[in-house]
């Protein structure tokens, strides 16, 4: 009986052991439990003023790209209009430099026949 008596000394100490783990579970359980929800309360009145600024933030940069691609296309636009200018510009002189050489080789031309003769 000796040994049958160890055996159930075990057993009931083995039993308390467990059941001390389990209760210490269950207590860790509880305080996850509660840490979760202390979080989630935290989350819903940070989170909706957050996502307020940022929406405001996104606003603001969307109005400031749109300024900026407007100042954009109007330099595009200067730009365009002063390599149209310069080209009437470069026509403007290179046609009275074209007749001149027009009437400079009329000229020559004149001269060579004249003197051929």
């Amino acid at each position: 009986m000796d040994v049958q008596a160890g055996l159930v000394i075990a057993l009931y100490t083995a039993l308390i052991i467990f059941v001390g783990f389990a209760i210490w579970c269950v207590r860790e359980l509880v305080a996850t439990a509660r840490s979760v929800r202390t979080l989630s309360d935290d989350l819903q009145k940070t989170l909706p003023p957050l996502i307020e600024r940022a929406e405001s933030t996104l606003d603001s940069v969307d109005l400031e790209l749109k300024r900026i691609n407007g100042v954009v296309s109007q330099i595009e636009e200067v730009s365009d209009r002063v390599t149209s200018t310069t080209r009437a510009a470069q026509g403007l002189v290179d046609a009275p430099v074209a007749a001149m050489t027009g009437l400079a080789e009329g000229a020559l031309t004149f001269l060579r026949t004249l003197f051929r003769k």
